[in-house]
This record gives C-alpha cells, structure tokens and sequence, in this order.
C-alpha cells in the first residue's frame, strides 16, 4: 500500500464508519442489552435498534476499497465490525449462539471497543499525514492503477525469473493493449515495492475492465482445476496399487484449464468485436494474453486493482465505470481469497 492509499483509507473511515455513526449505534444496542441483564431494570425493545444496526454495517461499501485496505482495515480492528462480516458477528451473537445476555453485551461491546480503537488509530493516522502526501496522480479520469504481486509459484528469486515473468507480463500487455487497438506501451509502470515483488502498471479504463473479465473468469478456471488436482493429490496419498485413476484427473484438470481459457478468449473476441479472420494476429496475441494470465494466477500471482477517487466533477461515464470496476474487483478479491485456500503445496 503506498502513502496515498493510506490517507484515502482513513477518509473512506471517517466517510463510512463516523459519520454514519455506526460506533453510537453500536453503543446503543449494547446499552439496551445491558439493560436486559438487569433483572429489575425496564426491559426496552431491542428489535428495532438490532435490525438499524445490521442494516447499518451491512449497507458499507468495502467494495470501493483495495486488497490492500482491507487487510489494514481488518488490521485495525474495523473490518470485522463492519460489512457481511460484522452482520454474521452481530447475528451471531444475538441469535445463533446466544449463551446468556449478560455474555451477548459482552461480546457486542467487544466489537465495539476495537472498532472505537481502530477508529482512533486511523485518526492519528490522518493528523500525522495531513500535509506530507503527494495525491496519487492520474494522467486523467480513465485511468486505472493494476497492482500486481508475484507471490507463491509465482514469485521471483532470481534475474532469470525476473526476465521470463517480464516477457510474460509483456505477451499479457500486449494482448490486451491490441484487442483495443492500442500498443503495448500504454500500459506504463509507474511503481514498484520490495517485499513480495509488486509491480503497479497504469492503464485506460478499458483495458482494465478487459482484463478484470478475464481474471474473474480465470480464477473460476483455476478454482476448478486446483479442486481437481487437490483431489488426484488426495487419491495418491491413499498410495492405491492403480494409480490410474489419479492420472486421469490431473489429465481431466489440463482439459479443464484448456477448455476454460478457449472459452474466455472467445467471449472477448465477442465482447470487443474482434474478427477471427481479418484480425488474427490481434486473436493470437489475445489467446497468448489469457493463457498466461491464467497461469500467472494458477502459480499464486495476485492482481489487485487501484481506481482513484470519485471526485467533484467527474464525468458520469467515469462514475458510473468506477463503480462497475470495483465491484467486479471485489469478486476477484473474494474468489483469491477462495483460491488461497484451495490451494495446493505438497
């Protein structure tokens, strides 16, 4: 996470989580409970400030947040107070797994007491940093930031991993890039971290609504083919006297990644009009572009993406491609998180 994405973050709190008051809804259902464990006190109606709060955390927009930012928001504590997380916290403790009321306050205002933490770390946080970054600059309004990071068998050790993953990444550039009618030079590197290598590349909007399509469907495939492999992993560990069987699922697994990554070329030929046959080198390039995508995520390579800001005066069709891109963001980051632990390390 760079510096930017940092103060941003710390908005997004002060945006979603203080001025929609969450913590004082928090606290108001905490103190109706307690209530409740008093045997001779009033005994309020709690339904009402329950379904408030659920709504409340369910309806925050973590979906405009990166890979990143999440990690730092459930870092600080917020993450698991806020969003599908919290409301299955929340319900949990009012109506799954209720021991008693005095434990159900307990509980709910140990979320709060994180939350309120996280909240004012985040706030130190933006004081300290007021006055030292430097925006993150955007050559214009369609411009997207692609993060990606080369980890599990994907990672690089070595300058001869570092050439042959630049010559990959470039055949997926260049793919991409040409299905659009553009060069491969648009997509530009603007950073990158140590670490677990990442690199950050700018790209037009469109290239990166192609390529997060090609990655959501690329992780379904690759979902598929590790849960495969996994269970020819299993059958060998039963160390059979046939191992045929296993033999054939991983030969099933290599059909399964074949027939996937033919199927999400075609749908983007089909998506940006491409023709097979008058522009075929575009086709090739697009093909080659898929594979080793798909590869790359298989192999535990992670890719992230960073859309600025919405800003006063943003054009609606910038606005509206945002949204539809951090959305569909939120469903690759959802589907590597599933990916993460289906996979396989013998």
């Amino acid at each position: 996470m760079n510096v930017s994405e940092l103060i941003a973050l710390t908005r997004w709190i002060n945006r979603e989580i203080v001025d929609t008051q969450i913590p004082q809804k928090y606290q108001t259902l905490v103190s109706l409970i307690q209530q409740h464990a008093h045997p001779n006190q009033h005994k309020p109606a709690l339904e009402a400030d329950k379904t408030i709060l659920i709504e409340s955390i369910r309806n925050v927009s973590l979906w405009q947040l990166t890979k990143d930012q999440l990690d730092l928001l459930n870092a600080l504590g917020i993450g698991s107070a806020v969003g599908e997380f919290g409301v299955h916290s929340v319900e949990d403790i009012l109506y799954r797994n209720v021991i008693d009321v005095a434990t159900s306050a307990q509980k709910t205002q140990e979320i709060l007491d994180k939350l309120n933490d996280g909240i004012n770390k985040s706030s130190l946080i933006q004081t300290g940093l007021i006055g030292c970054v430097n925006e993150e600059k955007y050559e214009s309004e369609n411009e997207i930031l692609i993060r990606v990071s080369f980890t599990g068998d994907a990672s690089m050790s070595n300058v001869v991993d570092f050439k042959s993953w630049a010559g990959i990444w470039y055949d997926i550039g260049r793919g991409v890039a040409m299905a659009h009618n553009l060069p491969p030079e648009e997509i530009k590197i603007v950073g990158a971290t140590k670490g677990s290598i990442v690199i950050e590349l700018a790209v037009i909007a469109q290239i990166a609504a192609t390529t997060s399509g090609i990655i959501l469907a690329a992780l379904k495939i690759a979902e598929k083919v590790l849960d495969i492999r996994k269970k020819a992993e299993e059958l060998r560990g039963l160390k059979l006297q046939n191992d045929q069987l296993a033999i054939q699922l991983e030969h099933e697994a290599d059909k399964e990644k074949e027939f996937g990554i033919e199927e999400i070329t075609k749908s983007v030929i089909t998506k940006l009009n491409l023709k097979e046959n008058g522009e075929g080198d575009k086709v090739n390039a697009l093909d080659k572009s898929v594979k080793n995508l798909v590869n790359f995520i298989e192999k535990g390579g992670v890719i992230d993406f960073v859309v600025p800001e919405d800003k006063e005066g943003l054009s609606e069709p910038a606005l509206n491609i945002h949204q539809h891109l951090r959305m569909e963001f939120q469903q690759i980051r959802q589907l590597e998180k599933k990916l993460g632990l289906l996979e396989h390390k013998p």
